[in-house]
């Protein structure tokens, strides 16, 4: 009986620990990144725009300091030529707790045609912005390449 009461014991303790469910690490989803100035700090290219890839002949960079809120952005989205505009950024949340984009031109034309919820992901290597009308998802670069 003695053995029995071990045996009952053991075999009810390795069915126990085999149906544990193992703990894998990519089961909980990683919080969203924090979006902040010193995240967003570089030079990003757009490369998706309206839910379709840029063609080779059209581009978008742009680069943010975070120290002095400021960016710099060339593209030729509209033209056949580059166009260069610098301005001042800023960040903030929503109610909903989201971070929300939005910037001021300083050539005069006044701000940017939208605030846009931005979204970066987990090693800053992409970042997502979504206004109304539009999704764009730009992605790091080093440096911006020779423009013409």
């Amino acid at each position: 009986m003695r053995y029995f009461k071990l045996l009952f014991l053991a075999v009810t303790s390795i069915i126990a620990i085999g149906c544990e469910k193992p703990v894998v690490d990519n089961e909980q989803p990683l919080p969203e990144p924090e979006v902040t100035y010193e995240a967003m700090d570089g030079t990003w290219q757009l490369t998706e725009w309206r839910g379709e890839a840029l063609s080779d002949q059209t581009f978008l960079y742009i680069a943010f300091d975070d120290e002095t809120r400021r960016f710099e952005m060339w593209d030729n989205l509209g033209s056949m030529y580059t166009q260069q505009r610098a301005g001042t950024y800023s960040i903030s949340t929503n109610t909903k707790g989201e971070y929300i984009l939005c910037g001021t031109y300083d050539n005069g034309v006044g701000d940017w045609n939208a605030e846009y919820v931005v979204s970066i992901d987990q090693e800053a290597t992409e970042m997502v912005w979504r206004s109304e009308d539009e999704t764009s998802i730009f992605c790091r670069i080093a440096e911006i390449p020779e423009l013409d």
